[in-house]
């Protein structure tokens, strides 16, 4: 397989591409945006865009012409159109490509019963059923990265609260969850695209720590003062419930970009918490070799995002 050097991304505006695109020109990897019709959106000098609806095969075939690969950085809702890519990156001729994961474990042997990675796994067997010929010239990697802790503490979507000073521990707090920072998604991303062979047709694991919400607890009260954070208990399993019983309540209300909706938050906090793992919140025995932080410099990161350094 030739060496990719041409890297064509999907959601660029999204966290995902905003993140990968300068990882991968400081890489040396040529960039492309696909943007979709309607879009006002602007770029850094030294990206060329191009426009596509992501439903339409004969132009997004066009504009994917001579790249390489292609990393899907959209909103998972847009995997819905995942055939039509597929067909048009076959078609192109791209050799790579990485799907629209970068998040908890969509490939856990439960992690249907939480609903909200339908999308991604409609789009994952569509993906495989489109490249299973033995001669196929596509390959594709799912990249897993756990909670973003520290883009999650910035915009108020994890369980530490820096604003209201609250700590959520949910169940007893033993459960160890796989986190990392933002930037290892373009890292990864990058990673994956240099040793394409390494990584073909598989889920590729990384993370920066795994840690128990009782480690955060102790590691903040460290350099905090004393009762400046209040720990609230929930049980996990009535958070799930309370998910479900609105992700059904907004299915009846027929919403469809559930991405920010509450239910889609609760639930997957509910999942990176069971107990018993079930949704594999912590895959550290699925970590790539050689990936994974010492626990001391996770404190240093607390620090600087809770305002102490």
């Amino acid at each position: 397989m030739s060496p990719i050097k041409t890297v064509a991304v999907l959601g660029a505006t999204g966290n995902v591409g905003k993140a990968a695109i300068p990882a991968l020109l400081s890489a040396g990897f040529t960039v492309t945006v696909i943007a979709r019709p309607e879009s006002t959106s602007t770029y850094p000098q030294g990206i060329a865009v191009k426009n596509s609806a992501y439903d339409d095969l004969k132009t997004l075939t066009e504009v994917l012409k001579g790249q390489d690969a292609l990393v899907e950085a959209f909103n998972p809702a847009a995997a819905e159109h995942q055939s039509t890519i597929v067909q048009a990156a076959l078609a192109a001729g791209v050799s790579h490509l990485i799907t629209p994961e970068f998040s908890t474990d969509s490939f856990s042997a439960h992690s249907a019963e939480i609903r909200i990675f339908e999308p991604k796994q409609k789009a994952q067997k569509e993906l495989e059923r489109l490249t299973s010929a033995p001669d196929c010239t596509l390959s594709w990697t799912g990249i897993i990265l756990g909670a973003w802790f520290d883009w999650g503490i910035e915009e108020g979507f994890f369980w530490v609260n820096k604003k209201d000073r609250t700590i959520t521990r949910f169940g007893s707090g033993n459960q160890k969850v796989s986190i990392s920072h933002v930037a290892l998604v373009g890292d990864t991303i990058v990673t994956v695209l240099q040793n394409p062979e390494n990584y073909r047709n598989r889920v590729a694991y990384f993370a920066d720590y795994a840690v128990s919400t009782n480690e955060l607890i102790d590691m903040i009260q460290k350099f905090s003062a004393p009762g400046e954070w209040n720990i609230v208990d929930l049980s996990v399993e009535n958070f799930k419930k309370e998910g479900l019983a609105l992700w059904d309540e907004d299915t009846k209300q027929g919403v469809t970009n559930r991405l920010f909706s509450k239910a889609y938050t609760m639930l997957g906090t509910a999942g990176v918490f069971d107990e018993q793992n079930r949704y594999d919140g912590d895959y550290t025995a699925k970590l790539e070799p050689g990936y994974g932080k010492p626990i001391e410099s996770l404190e240093e990161s607390l620090r600087k995002l809770l305002g102490y350094a």
